[in-house]
Formats: C-alpha cells, sequence, structure tokens
C-alpha cells in the first residue's frame, strides 16, 4: 500500500486551500443569485 503523505502535504498548502476556498465561495455566489436573483431591493 502506497503512502499519499506528500500528496496530502500537498494539499494542505495554503495556496491550495485558498484556490479550493475562492471556488466554492465563487460557486455559492453563483448559485444564490441563479436562485434568487434580485437580493438589491433588500436594504439592511
Amino acid at each position: 500500500m502506497v503512502k499519499n503523505n506528500n500528496f496530502i502535504k500537498y494539499l494542505s498548502t495554503a495556496p491550495v486551500i485558498l484556490s479550493i476556498w475562492l471556488g466554492f465561495t465563487a460557486g455559492l455566489l453563483i448559485e444564490i443569485n441563479r436562485f434568487v436573483p434580485d437580493l438589491l431591493y433588500l436594504s439592511f
């Protein structure tokens, strides 16, 4: 059995985590705007 220690170390580096987080955030914002497109009328 091959251990994936180097791959796990690579996935835990800051640029990879930042890319995954930004991709998740962008996807979330796109999907929210797809289902509820006009949220500008909500003024808090």
